[in-house]
């Protein structure tokens, strides 16, 4: 680097030509002037520099230019006024180097680099310099405009630019440029010279028969001219695999499960197609299916299509069939197909609705199963009622009857329950209208019952006591009482009170005397009771009664024409011995027909 001082002027009173002026004081010291190396290439900038004083008054001013002088004359020139510091300063400029500003060729060219500043305080006083630089031809690269990835199978255009290696905006403009593609094998795919234009682009066809995927070398020379050199520039073009699709054709959305034992199965057929992105087929693919289950291969079908049957050999369950495509021309393409392995559903068929057993008994219910599915495997049913105090299995065999014996033991609730069938397992499913049926559990009667007292016209008062089979006393029963071998009933009372005294009114047409009288006791869920009963219907009168002595008493008498009232039992028959107490004595006394009345002090009874 070189560095001239031309002029340094301290100057306080200034004398020209012989001459004394007064002069405002001022101060102007130009200290160098260079540049930032003194060999330069096309495309690259020349960084200036000056250092300098310039101290003056307001009235006055400094003026400092710069300028670049090439081969071809003047090319650049930075001028401005700068305003007064009484310290040092440095001022700069740059130029860039345009090919239109020289032509270096092969033996390289100079420019002079020029400083020129002029201040002006009352008087005027200036200074320059100037700086030999030499200018080479400069260097060159390529840059891409687009991206170099390309899908396999599709046509494009790579769009490149020739530039300086120091200033993006410096083209190489209208030259010929070489372009020589090999592919991974360095086979030649393209060798071609073309053109840059006024930018210094070109353009790269590249079309689907261009090769597979793959990292292709894409070199790039260029034979220079009198402003930059030849160069060679080596990019990857990187064709990707093609987009690809999967269509499903053919695929069920639910299979039956196996069976429990294995033994049957079905198949899920599916097919698909992988097609490219104008919807054509692939053939040349290959596709695999794998699950939770199992994995394969599928087969090719031709025009792009694919199938596989898989065997469902599994539980119940949803399950995702995964499809993978490779082709070497294409991107690898997955599809997840959903398939619901779904239960044997089973519908069930009591042959009849409601069944009833005996507390302690047992009673055999029959049913029937339907399966969707013809497995005819033995299948463990439960048979659990809504308040959860039955709960038994029994093994059913679909298409024919089977039989499920129900003893009723002891602690069972007294009345109906309502029982549901149920299967535990991942192969088999009762139907959403899966029938239920009612199993009565019926209860037992005990009774005793007494008479109080039966008059004719009146009613009959009963004593009822009515337990359960475990003991326990039902208050609430219903009696229906027949006569004699009557078919219909002369009473019902419903719901009495089997604690208290129970009167039943007795009908005028049944005539004092005994009768059986047939007694039914009805519970709701227990089985009847009939109890027989011979009741003496008694009629009740008023008898007046006069005594006549008929025979000398052990003892007097008084009163003896006293006329005695009494209420006499009903009777039967001509004579009736009736027993009355007299103050002195116990008499008997017989009735005749005839009112006809003998008296005894001995006891007859």
């Amino acid at each position: 680097m070189r560095k001239r001082i031309l002029a340094v002027i301290p100057i306080s009173l200034l004398v020209i030509f012989g001459l004394t002026f007064p002069a405002t004081a001022f101060y102007f010291d130009f200290q160098y002037f260079e540049t930032d190396k003194m060999v330069y290439e096309v495309g690259e900038t020349i960084e200036m520099a000056a250092r300098l004083i310039a101290d003056f008054s307001p009235e006055g001013w400094c003026y400092v230019s710069f300028a670049v002088v090439t081969d071809l004359g003047p090319t650049f020139a930075d001028e401005y006024f700068i305003p007064p510091l009484p310290e040092a300063r440095i001022v700069n400029s740059s130029y860039t180097i345009l090919p239109e500003h020289t032509n270096p060729g092969e033996n390289d060219s100079l420019a002079f680099v020029l400083f020129n500043v002029e201040i002006f305080d009352t008087v005027s006083q200036g200074a320059e310099d100037s700086i030999e630089v030499s200018i080479t031809r400069g260097h060159l690269t390529v840059i891409p405009l687009s991206s170099l990835i390309v899908q396999s199978g599709t046509n494009t255009t790579f769009n490149l630019k020739v530039v300086s290696v120091y200033n993006d905006n410096i083209p190489y403009r209208n030259e010929a440029v070489n372009i020589h593609v090999k592919d991974s094998s360095s086979t030649t795919i393209i060798n071609k010279t073309i053109s840059t234009n006024m930018d210094g682009t070109f353009g790269l066809q590249w079309n689907n028969s261009m090769g597979p995927p793959g990292i292709y070398d894409l070199v790039i020379n260029g034979f220079g001219n009198d402003d930059f050199l030849s160069f060679s520039k080596t990019l990857h073009v990187n064709v990707v695999p093609a987009s690809s699709n999967l269509v499903l054709l053919t695929v069920p959305e639910s299979i039956p499960c196996q069976s429990p034992d294995g033994s049957h199965f079905e198949y899920a057929d599916i097919i698909v197609k992988h097609t490219a992105a104008d919807q054509t087929g692939i053939d040349d693919s290959i596709l695999y299916w794998n699950t939770s289950f199992g994995s394969g291969e599928l087969t090719n079908l031709g025009n792009g299509e694919y199938n596989t049957t898989i065997p469902f050999q599994t539980a119940s369950g949803i399950y995702l069939i995964n499809i993978t495509a490779v082709n070497p021309t294409y991107q690898i393409v997955n599809i997840s197909i959903p398939i619901e392995a779904i239960k044997n559903v089973l519908s069930f068929w009591p042959i009849q609705n409601n069944w009833s057993v005996v507390h302690g008994n047992t009673t055999t219910i029959e049913f029937l199963i339907d399966e969707e599915f013809n497995w005819g495997e033995e299948i463990l049913i439960e048979f659990i009622d809504d308040c959860e105090e039955i709960n038994v299995s029994a093994d059913a065999l679909p298409d024919s009857s089977n039989t499920l014996i129900f003893t009723a033991w002891n602690n069972l609730s007294i009345g109906p329950h309502v029982i549901h069938p149920y299967i535990k397992s991942n192969y088999y499913e009762f139907s959403d209208i899966a029938s239920s049926f009612e199993l009565i559990v019926l209860g037992e009667l005990n009774a005793n019952i007494s008479i109080v007292s039966a008059y004719y016209n009146e009613n009959i008062q009963l004593n009822l006591a009515v337990f359960d089979n475990n003991n326990s006393t039902i208050e609430l029963v219903t009696l229906v009482v027949y006569y004699d071998s009557e078919i219909f009933p002369f009473v019902t009372l419903e719901n009495i009170d089997s604690t208290q005294i129970t009167t039943v009114d007795l009908p005028q047409w049944i005539a004092p005397g005994i009768h059986l009288l047939r007694l039914e006791l009805t519970v709701p869920y227990y089985i009847p009771i009939i109890n027989l009963v011979n009741v003496s219907i008694w009629m009740r009168t008023n008898i007046t009664i006069t005594i006549e002595i008929v025979a000398q008493p052990m003892c007097p008498i008084k009163n003896t024409d006293s006329v005695f009232s009494y209420n006499l039992l009903p009777f039967h028959g001509i004579n009736q011995l009736i027993r009355f107490n007299h103050p002195a004595s116990t008499y008997f006394i017989q009735w005749n027909y005839n009112n006809r009345v003998s008296y005894y002090t001995q006891d007859f009874s």
